[in-house]
């Protein structure tokens, strides 16, 4: 080692000096972890022999030195792992100290467990470790053993929240909610002064459906601690899962009056407002949010929905090109915007804003099916046919699904001849895709060609027995265009065993135990699906057993409630021009 780096090491690098002499940094950021403050000493002469400063060998020392000089060059995946393993060579605290803050700084949860791990093997009284090993413990949802490391904490005079557990403890069985609340309850006998101890335990309480006992904790936490914004957020909790969700709004939006600049309040007041479908007052509270904090791009996000579910578009319009301006939320906000436009019939405008969704998003296949649907209404069917081809060679796994959503858009627009070519052309290449053969069944059907409906959706049976969707849609399609009922109420009765609780089903099941004369069966299901989905095609069928079975008041009453939610409802009209008697 030379004289001058032996004299960086002295003046830059207080880290360096003998083990001990290492203090924790700040909190980690997107930099290295700034180094303690310290007093510089005279640089020592180098010798041929290798020196050796506290514990650390020369090497030792210039390795360190090089991961700081990293990290403060944004290097910081190399430096992490260089004080990682001189952390294992020394084993020394102040080492570890910093090597665990270069892991936060990088994210490395492994490794950040391991060096707590080893350095509670070092200082088993040191708070710090506990903490990272109880709360990455609980990230991995391992609470019992978790808990034994934040006791600790508390102990030694450390700060938990442990509603930090009980807000993931929901998807617990009630015998393992149990344990959890026998160690909290122990662990309360020890620090009865522990606020977030009573909160904790009366989530767990109100998870496992005890919310008298879960009322009675946050009454003696009230007791303690005086009401404050955490008991209101947890009764207002409890409210909720009481099904009193009014009560639950009024208890908020007076805690929001007292305590008008806690966020976290007001977010959960606007939220529970939202749930109840009052979307202006909701608005309001996200603007106040906003307010309190105008960096808040997730708020402004929220704000932005409501105000697009509002039908305020100029201002949900702004507020979702701040996020793209932003870079927050892009695929989002690019598939609002088009939705916005689509509105207002800029259809070209909107069809930019659906292309620039990335393949990653969860609204990219939602994407790719109003882009077929708009350049299909744009009659840009070229433009159609080079997106696909496009798409499919930058995205292999869409090649059989675009076609299929081309030809869903030229069907639904009466493009038949062509949804027709590109079904037949997808399927030389995919002959046993199962969305190409829905497509064409579409299609087929539209065409009353009910020989290829059948073919193709006996195809996608035998090539899935258990797809629901298709033996539901060929009973249905047998009952509706053939007398085969029983082969159709077979098909039916499989696909309902499959998924029993889909109304779609249901109503085939009704509808085909009508045509088979079992009205009271038929009458029972149909009510079931109406119940579920009172969809106007649903509604006609169930009115017309009804009037089957001398209910016709009943069976006007179906249809009138339909009727004004679809007023143009073929399938419901129809049957009241078979059925009623013409005045």
């Amino acid at each position: 080692m030379t004289k001058s780096l032996h004299r960086l090491l002295y003046l830059s690098l207080p880290l360096l000096a003998a083990c001990s002499a290492l203090e924790p940094a700040p909190d980690a950021t997107d930099t290295a972890p700034a180094p303690p403050e310290s007093v510089a000493s005279e640089p020592v002469a180098s010798t041929e022999e290798p020196v050796e400063y506290g514990n650390f060998t020369g090497d030792q020392l210039e390795r360190a030195l090089l991961s700081e000089f990293g990290g403060m060059r944004g290097y910081l995946p190399q430096a992490a792992e260089n004080y990682y393993e001189l952390a294992l060579e020394t084993s020394d605290p102040g080492i570890i100290r910093r090597a665990v803050e270069f892991a936060s700084a990088t994210g490395n949860n492994e490794a950040l467990i391991q060096l707590a791990q080893l350095w509670l093997q070092q200082e088993p009284d040191a708070l710090d470790p506990h903490l990272i090993v109880g709360y990455e413990l609980l990230e991995q949802a391992l609470y019992v053993r978790a808990l034994p490391h934040l006791d600790q904490v508390l102990t030694l005079g450390g700060n938990v929240d442990f509603t930090a557990m009980t807000a993931r403890t929901f998807s617990l069985d009630n015998r393992q909610r149990e344990i959890i609340a026998d160690e909290l309850e122990n662990m309360l006998s020890r620090h009865p002064d522990e606020a977030t101890l009573y909160y904790a335990l009366a989530q767990l309480y109100d998870q496992s459906g005890d919310t008298a006992g879960a009322g009675e904790i946050l009454a003696i936490a009230r007791e303690r601690f005086g009401d404050n914004p955490r008991t209101a957020l947890i009764e207002a909790q409890l409210l909720q899962n009481a099904g009193l969700a009014d009560d639950a709004e009024t208890l908020l939006g007076d805690a929001v009056t007292q305590y008008p600049t806690h966020r976290l309040l007001r977010y959960s007041y606007a939220q529970i407002l939202v749930q109840n479908e009052k979307l202006r007052e909701a608005a309001i509270h996200f603007t106040e949010l906003l307010r309190l904090a105008p960096g808040d791009l997730e708020t402004l996000y929220s704000l932005a929905l409501i105000n697009l579910e509002l039908e305020e578009y100029e201002l949900a319009e702004d507020q979702l090109q701040t996020l793209l301006s932003a870079g927050h939320r892009n695929n989002e906000a690019h598939f609002y915007l088009a939705v916005i436009l689509e509105a207002r019939e800029d259809l070209a405008r909107a069809l930019s804003h659906y292309q620039q969704i990335g393949p990653r998003s969860n609204a990219f296949l939602s994407a790719q099916r109003q882009i077929m649907r708009l350049f299909v209404a744009l009659e840009r069917f070229d433009d159609a046919t080079s997106w696909r081809v496009q798409r499919s060679a930058a995205t292999p796994d869409l090649g059989p699904i675009l076609p299929a959503l081309e030809a869903e858009a030229l069907i639904n627009a009466g493009f038949d001849d062509r949804a027709d070519a590109v079904l037949d052309e997808a399927l030389a290449s995919y002959p046993d895709n199962i969305d190409l053969l829905f497509a064409r069944t579409l299609l087929s059907e539209q065409q009353n060609d009910m020989p290829q409906v059948e073919k193709d959706l006996l195809r996608i049976i035998d090539l899935d027995p258990d797809n629901a969707r298709a033996l539901n849609h060929l009973g249905y399609a047998l009952t509706v265009r053939t007398d085969r009922y029983d082969e159709a109420l077979d098909l039916i009765q499989r696909a309902i065993a499959i998924t029993p609780d889909d109304p779609a089903i249901i109503d085939s099941l009704g509808w085909v135990q009508y045509k088979l004369g079992r009205l009271d069966e038929a009458l029972a299901n149909l009510k079931t699906a109406y119940a579920a989905f009172p969809d106007a095609e649903v509604a006609a069928h169930l009115g017309e057993v009804l009037w089957m079975l001398e209910e016709q008041d009943e069976a006007l009453e179906i249809w009138r409630e339909a009727l004004e939610q679809q007023p143009d409802s073929e399938h419901v009209l129809d049957t009241m021009d078979r059925l009623v008697p013409s005045e």
